[in-house]
């Protein structure tokens, strides 16, 4: 009879309180899968390869509106990575596509 009784309290237990325990985050993602830089309309439409410099003021104009700030890490070819800052925490790491003007979460 106990083990028949055991297994079901375990079940009846972690199915009450299994729904909270494993939501995620409800909050909106600081960087929308997939966006576009505001220099360029669509994904694949800027004309030809940014600068560093105009690829960072396109990142810093970005995340400016949005109350954040960019930490350039590192440039390799047309990418670059950045960490997104909040005034206290890394919010968000992000890869930026120099070429298509496609910034992705890295999360």
């Amino acid at each position: 009879m106990r083990f028949v009784i055991f297994p079901i309290f375990i079940v009846v237990f972690l199915s009450l309180s299994g729904s909270e325990t494993f939501g995620g985050p409800h909050e909106k993602p600081v960087t929308p899968y997939g966006d576009s830089c505001p220099q360029c309309e669509k994904y694949g439409t800027c004309n030809k390869i940014m600068t560093d410099y105009d690829a960072e003021k396109a990142l810093n104009d970005y995340y400016n509106k949005k109350g954040l700030k960019v930490e350039m890490e590192k440039k390799k070819g047309r990418f670059i990575k950045a960490k997104i800052h909040n005034k206290t925490d890394i919010v968000d790491v992000i890869i930026f596509d120099r070429q298509t003007g496609r910034i992705r979460s890295t999360y």
